[in-house]
């Protein structure tokens, strides 16, 4: 089995359902498919403008019961207690999301600002609160994408395959979910965000810890709205 593993991958663990282990019924298909779907149109339908608190509960709840279901409950093998040892791995997804970001910035637009998300408004503790909460969301969204790709594809791929088509269809479905807040420019919406942040899944095959990439987003996106925190600016939101 360690065969099938990319070099990088610690192989303790693996990605839960696409081989049968845990088995994912019917049902439990239903459940995370429904999830994905309310999740993404919930992005359109709530207002840019206000309702921040809100939508950042209903996005994380539509995704957090499918998998908690699916888990059986069992959601520390989803969000496992990190590591004294993870400190190295938070870090180096920190510096990658950084370099990943200029990067991109760079091939498109030749060193000027990436686009802003017009939802950055608002009270700055409900912003904070809102970041905590989404987020959260945001990783199990991607974790929903990749396990359902997974499964579908794994009998064709191999799991390499499937992991990679995997983190692809993740990273492409939650590039299009920023579309109401930075509006339809999908080629900056999948370089920006798709690749910009691909980091992050790629570190969840790694260590199969949801936590981690919790943590590094979270960093990530807290240094990101500082300015606009202290009233200097508003920049981007991956």
């Amino acid at each position: 089995m360690n065969t099938e593993f990319f070099k990088f991958e610690d192989k303790e663990f693996d990605i839960p359902f696409y081989n049968g282990n845990p088995e994912i019924t019917s049902k439990k298909l239903i459940a995370l498919i429904a999830g994905l779907a309310i999740a993404f149109c919930s992005l359109f339908i709530f207002p840019i403008e206000g309702y921040k608190f809100q939508k950042a509960i209903f996005f994380t709840l539509v995704t957090l019961i499918p998998v908690w279901y699916a888990m059986d409950g069992n959601l520390s093998e989803v969000f496992k207690k990190p590591k004294l040892g993870d400190i190295k791995i938070i870090i180096i997804g920190l510096v990658g999301l950084f370099a990943m970001a200029i990067i991109c910035n760079m091939i498109l637009t030749g060193g000027t600002n990436s686009p802003t998300d017009n939802s950055v408004n608002g009270s700055a503790s409900v912003m904070v609160i809102s970041l905590i909460i989404q987020l959260v969301g945001e990783e199990l969204f991607k974790f929903i994408a990749i396990i359902l790709t997974m499964t579908f594809t794994y009998k064709a791929l191999g799991r390499k395959g499937a992991i990679i088509a995997g983190v692809i269809v993740s990273q492409l479905i939650f590039s299009f979910a920023h579309i109401p807040a930075y509006g339809l420019d999908i080629v900056r919406l999948v370089v920006y965000i798709g690749i910009g942040t691909i980091i992050l899944p790629i570190i969840y095959v790694k260590t199969k810890n949801l936590t981690l990439t919790y943590i590094i987003h979270l960093i990530n996106d807290l240094i990101g709205i500082l300015p606009v925190i202290l009233g200097v600016s508003q920049l981007l939101l991956l």
